[in-house]
């Protein structure tokens, strides 16, 4: 993505639709309950290989907007996903959650839970393995130490019912229901949302480009972390971003610095109002540190230079000059986790905009292949959800394919102007903005230029007849 250009209306976040799920308990002898969770099909389009508590949207059959559907609409999905029977009015209400703004598609979820009575043994084979491929009732202490091990798959909304589940082991459902309500309104105001173990990350209301809303603001690390791109320029989301930040803070971890990846506004609009707060130097790399706006008097930059480290006691950050998108543009690399922050390399929402100067199409190329030869196995854009490491490889493909339209459009050997370029490359994507698809061919044009594949003559293209 890129910083929203003058006369662009910003996108809104999407409104969220109506849904339901069911935490389905089982007492462990010696106190406590264990959880129903299923494993979502590998191939799912959404969170595929996490495990989850069953539920989904709610549907007409769930009679919405007559009292009790959103626990009719946890009864029927429970039996569809996982071919237990719980009526509608076991139920205890167990609080909400809306999706954070990553998401193109976004929930507000209604939580319920009720103890499987007992005698009731799970089915052999989950009935619609589709969506769910296996159940388990499983212990929430040994959950978490699965997924902060990386050897599982949880999703951020789950993480702090399993955490209050470990520390408060109640036997009465109703008590136990009543405090994961209470945490769903504690996260609802400043969410803990994690990904990976130690990886927060909150997305920031921002001035960037369609569909993307937001931008993802990154804070990775141990004991101590850093804040990635502080993007937004609005005071309340600011003081959102400094609320998440507390909250880690009065858990003993200690704010390192700000880091920006690039320079474009939607990355750096906070990175002043953030570092004069925290009382933390600004790191970037230096063709970015000398195009941001002037910090505030008293706060410190410093140059982040490639392949240098950032030890943050429990996490180490391999700094990877990746420009392109823009001439500083940084990505931060986790070799023990094999995790990537690309900031704006992927989106996880629609493709990167690499325009012209100081935009290269074939510096981006270069980049996007250096780090997919790191072989990452989980990608945490500055826009959008994570990507598996796949991404990478899917997104050069795209620009590949995209570059082989723009020669196709050559292919006569006649020579034609940008915007009839443009508009037979994309003839796929006849929404996008036409001055957008022009900047992306332009780029690719320049790129085929150096290559000495196209020859330019005025304000026209043609294939060069070497």
């Amino acid at each position: 993505m890129s910083e929203l250009p003058e006369g662009i209306e910003p996108a809104p976040i999407p409104d969220p639709q109506d849904s339901a799920l069911g935490i389905v308990l089982r007492r462990r002898s010696g106190g406590g309950f264990d959880v129903l969770l299923g494993r979502r099909a590998r191939h799912a389009r959404f969170m595929p290989g996490n495990l989850a508590f069953p539920g989904g949207k709610l549907e007409p059959e769930d009679e919405p907007g007559v009292a009790g559907a959103f626990a009719r609409c946890a009864s029927r999905e429970l039996r569809e996903e996982t071919g237990l029977d719980i009526p509608p009015a076991a139920w205890k209400a167990a609080g909400e959650r809306t999706t954070p703004p990553l998401y193109a598609v976004r929930f507000r979820t209604l939580f319920f839970a009720a103890e499987l009575p007992e005698g009731v043994e799970l089915p052999a084979a989950p009935p619609a393995p589709q969506e769910i491929e296996a159940l388990e009732f499983m212990d929430p202490r040994a959950v978490l130490a699965d997924w902060e091990s990386g050897r599982s798959l949880v999703p951020p909304p789950l993480l702090p019912i399993l955490r209050r589940m470990r520390s408060d082991p109640a036997t009465d459902v109703a008590a136990l229901a009543g405090g994961i309500a209470e945490v769903n309104t504690t996260e609802a105001a400043n969410p803990r949302i994690e990904f990976v173990a130690g990886y927060w990350v909150l997305p920031v209301r921002t001035r960037t480009l369609p569909p993307a809303s937001c931008t993802n603001v990154w804070m990775p690390g141990g004991r101590r972390f850093v804040v990635i791109d502080p993007g937004s320029g609005e005071p309340e989301e600011n003081a959102r971003l400094l609320a998440v930040i507390a909250k880690r803070v009065a858990l003993g971890d200690v704010v390192e610095a700000v880091v920006l990846s690039h320079h474009h506004r939607d990355h750096v609009s906070g990175a002043g109002t953030i570092a004069s707060a925290l009382g933390v130097p600004v790191l970037a790399h230096e063709e970015t540190l000398r195009r941001i706006p002037e910090l505030p008097a008293g706060v410190t930059e410093r140059r982040l230079r490639d392949g240098e480290t950032l030890d943050l006691e429990g996490a180490t950050l391999r700094v990877i000059h990746t420009p392109g998108h823009a001439p500083g543009h940084l990505a931060f690399f986790d070799a023990a986790r094999r995790v990537l922050i690309a900031c704006d390399l992927v989106s996880g929402l629609s493709t990167i905009l690499v325009g012209s100067a100081p935009g290269d199409m074939d510096a981006y190329l270069d980049a996007l292949r250096r780090v997919a030869a790191l072989d990452p196995k989980l990608v945490l854009p500055s826009h959008g959800p994570p990507l598996p490491g796949k991404a990478l490889a899917t997104t050069i493909a795209h620009r590949e394919a995209r570059e082989a339209g723009i020669v196709a459009a050559l292919g006569d050997g006649l020579p034609r102007d940008l915007t009839t370029i443009a508009e037979a490359a994309y003839a796929d994507a006849p929404k996008a903005p036409a001055f957008l698809r022009e900047l992306q061919t332009r780029a690719h044009l320049e790129r085929l230029r150096s290559d000495r594949r196209v020859e330019k003559t005025g304000n026209s293209y043609r294939l060069s007849k070497r």
